[in-house]
């Protein structure tokens, strides 16, 4: 499929489906760009436990209470950087848990520990 085949059908889109496919579109070509050119990337991320911190600390900030809301936080942080896939979503939740600053009950509520912004 070329480009102008695409543009078309694209401008059949409603304008919700235009952003939504404008933001998928970015979301691959920087995840392409950081596969293609990795060195830059590693070095402005955080990773490890700086990555863990940094989540928690905005998420302190956000409070969100219910687990979807978390995850959907945790995306919004990452959607410049290319996205972050479910699977690490779902890591770092589980991170935050093992550390005991978040727990997450059968009804799907967040709590945040009582030492809040202490990370």
């Amino acid at each position: 499929m070329t480009y102008d085949e695409i543009a078309k059908l694209a401008e059949e889109l409603s304008y919700r489906d235009k952003f939504r496919l404008a933001q998928l579109l970015i979301q691959l070509g920087r995840k392409e760009e950081e596969e293609q050119y990795p060195e830059a990337r590693k070095a402005a991320a955080p990773s490890g436990e700086d990555l863990t911190n940094y989540v928690y600390e905005r998420l302190v900030k956000l409070k969100p209470s219910k687990k979807s809301t978390l995850l959907n936080a945790i995306g919004a942080m990452f959607q410049f950087q290319g996205g972050i896939s479910d699977f690490d979503k779902d890591q770092i939740v589980h991170k935050l848990q093992k550390l005991g600053h978040i727990s997450i009950d059968q009804n799907n509520r967040v709590v945040f520990a009582s030492n809040g912004a202490n990370v």
